[in-house]
């Protein structure tokens, strides 16, 4: 029998400042929310939810739905759009102020756990940006949270919450796949909690977490697996195992360099802690593990949450001056704001660095102006583009549009009465075998001069397919995160 660890007598949650930075993150966001125009990956899956389905090829099926629902509440609002991820990152604050209670936290330890994890640089533009990622944060947290729960000695009864709470976290995005294979590893290589493998709740919780994703999980099945291909082509993109070695100093400039003593003395809390040590052993496994297999840097910023939080122990208790420190890392975020949200006028920000490494401030701006030259090339005709980001920026714009790419390859091919079509970005090779002749009549740029993924694209009229659209869809459909 598993023996319960010691329990904090009170553990009381500071709701009314934790409330408060919740409140400050959703301001903060509605107030970027503008910014400098669409992204690719929003305008994508805005047109998913003209046609929602259980699953597309690049993400599960909550996103294209939360974006059909602010579709009928706002319109074609960007704003109204990326409301729900600043909410998001207020769950995440909130959720981490719990946490910090759970492990004994007080109210500057609750405050600290609340401002980072929704303040790093990473988090600060994952919550501004509608997609799955800020989904799956929240679906993360809650996860950990109940998981802490239990390391605590919690009733047995919460792995239901867990499996319910991981099951639509995968509806959101598939990472949380690996949070269970490193909480597999943490349960076996830490003795006590072994027993919770012949307990029946956790496999009950994974079966749960299966049922209320099988929907999803039935539609990858149909298609064949996109996400695997599309987990192979973030790996190619990122450079595999030979970027490995980078991996971690990516950590540390992601999550903000300035906050990077807090969350390794919550480590080092956690890896001391008898009871919460599993904690530190999910997050070392995680960081081997997209090390290893190419993973993307940000997939790893939900396992800080428990880091940060017991880094406002830390703070909590050797520190007696709580508000410096809680003033301190505010400013230390606010440090970042620049490099994450747009909240710089576009004519300062394109002369600064941070839009050649962060596409979430480089990919708007360019749109409009790459959208009129586009539809500037032959009215009224349908385009066929290279990738996903291009057609929905055009069936935005009123324009008929067609991709091989991702869910766009899955929506089919133009009419087959088509017999002249404006393309873009499509390589020469793939235009020779697919057209008699193609017409070059522009060359995308945009007016900031920022090199962005369109800019230096060739927009041509194409006429005379070579065969049946049905027959030359196959060649130029292709899955890429």
């Amino acid at each position: 029998m598993l023996t319960a660890a010691p329990v904090a007598t009170v553990r009381t949650w500071h709701a009314r400042p934790v409330l408060l930075v919740a409140a400050a993150t959703v301001l903060l966001h509605l107030v970027a929310a503008a910014g400098y125009g669409w992204h690719r990956d929003e305008m994508y899956f805005f047109v998913e939810s003209w046609r929602l389905d259980w699953g597309f090829v690049s993400e599960p099926p909550l996103t294209p739905a939360l974006a059909w629902l602010s579709q009928q509440l706002f319109g074609a609002s960007l704003v109204g759009l990326r409301l729900w991820p600043a909410l998001a990152g207020a769950a995440v604050a909130v959720l981490a102020s719990l946490v910090a209670r759970e492990l004994g936290g007080r109210r500057t330890a609750q405050l600290v756990a609340a401002i980072t994890t929704s303040t790093t640089t990473i988090a600060l533009s994952l919550f501004h940006l509608f997609g799955p990622s800020a989904f799956d944060q929240v679906a993360w947290a809650g996860c950990l949270l109940v998981l802490v729960k239990l390391l605590g000695g919690a009733d047995r009864r919460w792995w239901l919450a867990f499996g319910a709470i991981a099951g639509v976290g995968l509806l959101a995005k598939n990472t949380l796949v690996l949070l269970a294979i490193a909480l597999v590893v943490a349960v076996l290589v830490t003795p006590r909690l072994r027993p919770w493998l012949r307990s029946p709740l956790p496999w009950v919780a994974g079966v749960l977490a299966v049922a209320v994703a099988s929907p999803y999980l039935g539609w990858q099945t149909v298609h064949g697996w996109p996400m695997l291909d599309i987990a192979a082509s973030v790996s190619d993109e990122t450079g595999g195992l030979a970027a490995a070695p980078m991996f971690l100093p990516m950590q540390v400039l992601t999550m903000n360099p300035l906050l990077a003593p807090l969350w390794i003395a919550g480590l080092w809390w956690l890896w001391r802690s008898r009871t919460y040590r599993p904690l530190a052993v999910i997050w070392l496994v995680l960081l081997v593990v997209l090390a290893l297999t190419g993973g993307r840097s940000y997939y790893l910023l939900p396992a800080y949450l428990p880091l940060f939080a017991a880094g406002g122990i830390v703070v909590e208790r050797r520190h007696d001056r709580p508000v410096a420190a809680v003033a301190a890392l505010a400013a230390a975020a606010a440090v970042v704001v620049p490099s994450a949200l747009p909240v710089l006028p576009l004519d300062v920000q394109r002369h600064l660095p941070f839009v050649e490494i962060n596409p979430i401030l480089s990919d708007p701006p360019g749109w409009p102006s790459y959208v009129a030259q586009i539809a500037a090339a032959r009215p009224g005709a349908p385009v066929l583009t290279a990738n996903y980001g291009e057609a929905a920026a055009m069936e935005l714009a009123g324009v008929r549009a067609y991709s091989g790419h991702n869910a766009y390859g899955t929506w089919g091919p133009p009419p087959a009465d088509t017999t002249e079509i404006v393309t873009v970005g499509l390589p020469e090779p793939v235009l020779a075998r697919t057209f008699a002749q193609c017409t070059p009549v522009a060359v995308l740029s945009n007016p900031y001069g920022i090199a962005d993924e369109e800019a230096g694209n060739t927009v041509q009229v194409c006429s005379g397919p070579r065969a049946s659209w049905t027959a030359l869809w196959p060649t130029l459909v292709h899955a890429t995160n």
